[in-house]
């Protein structure tokens, strides 16, 4: 089938993925909807050196620059080259270290920037991060006082389920009407970033690089930093392992994960039932 009119932008865990793992059926399937002349990309919460590790396949997949760190910035993987970057200003980004010394000192947490990720340590569960990701992904620099406070793309705190929830009650309180905000990306991740820079942004900026003209752009995905990416698109559809507020948001809700969404989504639109009514 002739894919030229359609445009999919996916989020990567839980949607594309299942439990970080890939799903065989999907590469198959986007494999054969690029082919067709389909264009395909992802938007993820990630940076670009940890995104890549999840696919091995994922450079001959994407055909059109990757939305990445929740839309703060256009990585094409072709080129090597980054577009369309949004920094947390320098004044808000000490505004969030005043706020961990104050509100949650003895979090784990992270910053994602151009050159990676920045952190004090693998202290408490930030040890799940160095496991995953390797020591080299990481820049540990261990004093506050050292840390360059112009390159921040968002902050990230790792922790269990009741930790997270009082951060991000005492965050909320405290940036009531900032431009900041708070969104959960998975149940062990709460991440920071401006409310007018997430995914919905990130498809945004996609419209400005790509021609998707005619394109009926589909998004997928699973968590709360995918619902204004589903908000802006022409489709969206989550699987059926989402939250129940995606798939509110959600034209279509599809198989789970584990039995590859993305390729459920091609073999709909193939057979004419990926419409929205109206």
């Amino acid at each position: 089938m002739d894919f030229s009119n359609y445009a999919i932008l996916t989020d990567l865990d839980g949607t594309f993925l299942h439990h970080g793992n890939t799903v065989p059926k999907n590469i198959e399937a986007v494999e054969d909807f690029v082919a067709n002349g389909g264009l395909f990309t992802i938007a993820t919460g990630r940076i670009k050196e940890t995104a890549g590790g999840l696919i091995p396949q994922l450079g001959r997949l994407i055909n059109a620059p990757a939305v990445l760190c929740n839309g703060s910035y256009l990585y094409e993987h072709g080129a090597r080259k980054t577009m369309m970057e949004t920094f947390i200003e320098p004044a808000h980004a000490q505004e969030l270290l005043d706020f961990i010394a104050c509100y949650c000192p003895q979090a784990a947490w992270r910053v994602s920037g151009p050159k990676g990720m920045r952190t004090l340590g693998a202290n408490g569960n930030m040890a799940q991060d160095f496991a995953m990701y390797g020591r080299a992904a990481f820049e540990v620099l261990p004093d506050l006082a050292d840390w360059p406070l112009d390159d921040w793309y968002k902050l990230v705190f790792r922790g269990e389920g009741e930790e997270l929830a009082q951060i991000r009650a005492s965050f909320e309180l405290h940036f009531a009407g900032h431009r900041l905000m708070a969104l959960k990306s998975g149940d062990r991740l709460l991440e920071v970033f401006y409310r007018d820079c997430h995914k919905g942004t990130g498809l945004e900026k996609l419209r400005e690089v790509c021609d998707l003209g005619a394109r009926t752009v589909i998004a997928c995905g699973d968590f709360e930093n995918d619902i204004e990416m589903l908000e802006s698109a022409d489709i969206a559809v989550c699987p059926a392992n989402a939250l129940p507020r995606v798939k509110e948001v959600s034209d279509f809700v599809l198989c789970d994960s584990s039995e590859g969404l993305l390729a459920a989504v091609i073999e709909a639109i193939a057979d004419g039932k990926l419409k929205k009514e109206g």
